[in-house]
């Protein structure tokens, strides 16, 4: 028996190659894109609008404020980043893998924190890999590529991952904060274990789940937030696609949404969910067309009559790249439609008004192999009672507020790599 277990272990890494100390592979790399643009955001629906009179069940009269956020100059730093990842070699079979990674700000504006951004450590092999850290969700990871350049810019798709109301497009938390990030779909999640099968025939696999570390008691009410993500990949040649879903338990996204508060006697839990479908095919002429599908279902077991308990929206984004060259030339569009609402007791609530567009188009120019310039214009075009916004925005949009900017930017990459010797 002992010797059969000595074989498994063998064949799973966890018997070292000696005694002696291994050397680790490290990498240092980063990602800048400071991006310098106008914007300005108006033609926010005027006050009078309400639930009664044309607006959405879930929007109140007084968010109807008609107020405009002013036309300014700025510049935003994207997803700038750098870190450090490496591995060590433990057996044939298994490596120890990690990685620090940290945003950063060319424009200056945001607090340079690190281990900010994905970090973790864990066990890797034949097998796949398995971490624990605060990483983005398997559910997020497809959305990241459907950009014209490395990184995730203003200009960048704003319509799918949230529900609109002014929810963040991104966020990064270790859990529940009882704030707009809740309904979000684009996280950054701590408290984090994920694992990714290896390649078998093009298909792939990952799973994240977050823990339920800020489960509360109070006022009679347990609350458990977790999370569970998961994504399926297939990619052959010039071709792939994906299929992600994802599911909050107690996050009451739906309070962001307006919906009850959530963690009530009235209102004690919550199931928000995420389906999406992503595709791309990239033709031997340079031009490659990237397309996202989703539908995202907010649920609440909320008992007061008349309150919304359940929304449910779908949005697409498309986007089409050519390539000549050194020049690349693209184009973007997404819709996020107005959805459906049901309210306790039975019926339905008015979502008049909650769709929104996004359009935008660009230039870059590849100075070098990791180094591009870049200009962009782009729209968000939200219907009465919307509240769609970019990130990073300028603030909170009132509802039917339209978002326009252009500017011009510089994008450079690095990674560097060397051999620790013992």
């Amino acid at each position: 028996m002992d010797k059969a277990l000595a074989v498994v272990a063998l064949w799973m890494g966890f018997l070292p190659l000696s005694s002696r100390a291994q050397e680790v592979d490290v990498h240092v790399y980063g990602t800048f894109l400071p991006f310098l643009d106008n914007v300005r955001a108006s033609g926010a629906t005027a006050p009078g609008l309400s639930p009664d009179t044309g607006g959405a069940a879930q929007v109140p009269a007084s968010a109807y404020t008609g107020a405009s956020l002013q036309n300014r100059n700025r510049m935003t730093s994207g997803t700038s980043n750098i870190g450090v990842r490496g591995n060590l070699k433990v057996s044939e079979h298994l490596q120890v893998i990690w990685q620090v990674e940290s945003a950063v700000s060319p424009d200056g504006d945001a607090p340079n924190v690190l281990a900010g951004r994905n970090t973790a450590v864990g066990l890797a092999g034949d097998w796949g890999r398995v971490f624990y850290g605060s990483w983005d969700t398997p559910y997020k990871y497809p959305v990241l590529f459907i950009t014209p350049l490395r990184g995730f810019n203003t200009f960048d798709d704003a319509v799918t991952t949230n529900p609109g109301f002014n929810v963040p497009g991104t966020a990064t938390q270790s859990g529940r904060v009882n704030g707009k990030a809740d309904a979000t779909f684009s996280r950054r999640q701590g408290n984090s274990i994920q694992y990714w099968t290896p390649v078998f025939q093009g298909l792939s696999g990952r799973v994240g789940y977050s823990t339920n570390e800020g489960k509360t008691s109070a006022t009679g009410v347990t609350t458990s937030p977790r999370l569970a993500s998961a994504l399926v990949t297939y990619e052959r040649g010039h071709f792939g696609a994906r299929y992600g879903y994802e599911r909050h338990g107690d996050y009451f996204g739906l309070s962001q949404l307006g919906g009850s508060a959530g963690a009530t006697p009235t209102n004690a839990s919550s199931t928000d969910q995420a389906h999406e479908v992503v595709g791309w095919v990239a033709l031997p002429t340079g031009m490659k067309l990237s397309a996202i599908g989703e539908r995202l279902i907010y649920e609440t077991d909320d008992t007061a009559r008349g309150a919304v308990e359940r929304y449910a929206r779908n949005a697409f984004y498309a986007l089409l790249q050519q390539r000549i060259g050194d020049h690349q030339l693209w184009g973007a569009y997404g819709r996020a439609f107005r959805g459906d609402a049901e309210q306790v007791g039975g019926g339905s609530a008015s979502t008049r008004g909650l769709a929104a567009r996004q359009w935008s188009a660009g230039y870059s120019y590849r100075l070098a192999k990791t180094a591009d310039a870049y200009a962009a214009y782009y729209e968000v075009r939200n219907e009465r009672s919307a509240s769609y916004a970019l990130f990073p925005g300028l603030g909170a949009v009132a509802p039917g507020g339209d978002t326009r900017g252009f500017g011009v930017g510089v994008l450079y990459t690095f990674d560097a790599a060397w051999t620790i010797k013992p």
